[in-house]
């Protein structure tokens, strides 16, 4: 139903839980947005506990902040779907801790479900019973369904309605439902049963992604072609604004919309969308995209976040990072690596939210000393931004490129792993003739697939190799395998004092500490009069040595008299794939698997879905 009609609620009645006939409608629909439970999904969201994981997007969780028992299943697909209800339907059938169950000869245990879309995403929340209706039935006409459990309360009779206080409402739902002893119980049995199948999808079906776009008070788009929204089609331009804590649009204020496509082609245009943040080439543009968009409330601004499949998102990354000139070989090498360093970060922000990593924190300060690595961590409402701080994503503003879709469609669900674990493939630019070492960049976890290997390849200047790297905003960054950057003291002395928010005094001299496998300093010791500073990693430093960034750490420092001239190496972190370095190799020829395991020392290419 929900495939059909994914701008509606789907609820369902069980046996004596809103239903009590076989005559009764037990299964029905509606519109989500009059449903406190999926009005509030996005805060109830984050305090979900997983107690059986089908595959990275599919499983079965606890809602730890809902007023009674329930469970969720979130899955993309119903495959997956059917088989973790079986998993719970199987245990709760068995257990015996509701009235019907043993009681009243029915086959079927007590349940409520309401199930509704997010994009891609099918959620199921399923409420347990213990009672058909409680205590105070007959006193006050309240026969609890599925919309009553989701919170929206109905009663026949107006007097019950407005003597019901918010207290005996919560009370009325406890009462039903199943009580935490049991629930702890099932949820107990499905723990120990999921553990003892192992279960596994027979064909991992292809995930999806949440790109954060956008965010600001203020947010104007155009849906080209028609999207539901609020159980209503809608098209053309729409402005939304931050108003008292919510979305304004319409006349009407929200805690989040979402705008499904009717079609699969349906685009949205949004404007203003701005690409190189930071970079001396940062610049704002309309920008087209297939998909959900979603529009959430984060803090005092309006987030925009467009929610596709992964291949579509690929296409456009692909599109986006390299040119339409590029060799056929080295865009299936940048889609494999693109796709697994995406599920890469999914699964670590999934760690992240589970509590499964040592530190959310990406720094380390002294009174002297900053070290600071800049990942991927503090997007904690999507799953990457649409900007070089993740990976360069415009949309299908640039994704038209037969080329790009065929590299995408040849290495589908193409991922590298070392071992059990997906590799987290980073690439930068430039490496200038050396590749780095991962914790040289950020945490300090070495990662086996991601060592210094020499790359004689990136230095040249042959214009159509570096066109299938480099689109027309890149090309306006010129000698980046061997370049020279000049201060004066005093220049240097503002532009430092002002990065780190600190009086230095007149800086005297920049001593790096420490480097990297490939020369790149990851941690810098500034020389003030009146004080001294350490700084690192790579991106700290270039950071705070330009009003940008400067190409890499990858620096030697020359002094003269009131002068600093920093010589330098390379564009990038030099992490992993050197673009640049696998152009040359796919334009003489060598294979994409090729290219990738020459920089991916000791991984392996496996095909993760079909």
């Amino acid at each position: 139903m929900l495939n059909k009609s994914p701008e509606l609620v789907v609820f369902y009645n069980g046996p004596k839980c809103g239903a009590s006939a076989p005559d009764h409608a037990h299964l029905q629909a509606g519109v989500p947005s009059i449903l406190p439970l999926t009005d509030s999904w996005q805060r109830l969201s984050r305090e979900t506990t997983t107690i059986v994981k089908l595959s990275e997007n599919d499983e079965i969780a606890v809602i730890n902040e809902y007023p009674c028992p329930a469970l969720v299943i979130r899955c993309h697909s119903a495959e997956a779907g059917e088989q973790l209800f079986r998993e719970f339907y199987e245990v709760y059938e068995s257990d015996g801790t509701n009235e019907t169950n043993g009681t009243n000869g029915s086959d079927e245990p007590m349940m409520n479900i309401v199930a509704w879309r997010r994009g891609d995403e099918y959620l199921s929340v399923i409420f347990p019973r213990a009672k058909h209706r409680p205590a105070c039935y007959g006193d006050i006409m309240v026969s609890p369904g599925a919309l009553d459990m989701a919170g929206l309360i109905i009663t026949p009779r107006e007097e019950d309605f407005n003597r019901l206080t918010a207290e005996q409402a919560v009370s009325i739902l406890q009462e039903v439902a199943l009580s935490e002893v049991d629930f702890n119980k099932v949820i107990e049995r499905l723990q120990n049963k999921s553990q003892s199948s192992k279960i596994k999808m027979p064909n991992t079906k292809e995930p999806t992604v949440s790109v954060g776009i956008i965010s600001g008070q203020k947010i104007v788009f155009t849906l080209n072609a028609p999207y539901t929204a609020k159980g209503a089609a809608i098209t053309g331009e729409q402005t939304v604004e931050f108003s008292e804590g919510g979305i304004l649009w319409r006349g009407q204020q929200y805690r989040e919309l979402l705008f499904t496509p009717q079609s699969a082609d349906a685009s949205f245009s949004l404007r203003d969308v701005t690409i190189g943040s930071g970079f001396h080439w940062e610049r704002k543009q309309t920008q087209t995209f297939n998909g959900s968009l979603r529009l959430v409330v984060d803090s005092d601004h309006i987030t925009a976040i467009n929610e596709l499949s992964i291949e579509r998102y690929l296409t456009s990354v692909i599109s986006s990072e390299m040119s339409a000139t590029s060799s056929p070989e080295l865009l299936k090498a940048h889609a494999v690596i693109s796709r697994s360093w995406l599920l890469a970060q999914i699964e670590k922000r999934r760690q992240l939210k589970d509590g499964g990593s040592n530190s959310f924190f990406s720094f380390t300060k002294k009174d002297d000393e900053l070290i600071r690595w800049y990942d991927r961590e503090d997007h904690t409402i999507f799953d990457v931004c649409a900007d070089d701080h993740c990976q360069r994503y415009q949309g299908i503003t640039h994704a038209d490129n037969p080329s790009v879709v065929e590299a995408i469609k040849a290495t589908r669900g193409q991922i590298l792993t070392y071992g059990d674990e997906i590799c987290d493939a980073r690439f930068s630019k430039c490496c200038g003739g050396q590749t780095e070492e991962f914790q040289y960049c950020w945490e300090d976890t070495p990662k086996p697939y991601l060592t210094s290997v020499e790359c004689p390849y990136c230095n040249t200047h042959d214009k159509h190799i570096l066109s299938q790297v480099l689109n027309d905003y890149d090309q306006e960054t010129p000698d980046f395998y061997h370049w020279t950057v000049e201060y004066t003291r005093d220049e240097l002395t503002e532009l430092v004092n002002r990065k780190l928010k600190m009086d230095l005094g007149d800086i005297v001299d920049l001593v790096p500490l420490e480097r990297g496998k490939s020369g790149r300093i990851w941690k810098l010791k500034i020389v003030g009069t009146k004080r001294s500073f350490t700084i690192g990693k790579e991106l700290e430093i270039r950071r705070t040595l330009s009003e940008s960034h400067l190409y890499s750490s990858c620096f030697k420092v020359e002094k003269t008299e009131g002068c600093f001239r920093l010589n330098g190496r390379g564009w990038g972190h030099g992490v992993g794939l050197c673009q640049i370095g696998a152009a040359v190799m796919g334009e003489q020829g060598k294979q994409y698997d090729d290219i990738l395991l020459y920089y991916y020392r000791g991984a392996q290419i496996k095909k993760l879905y079909e």
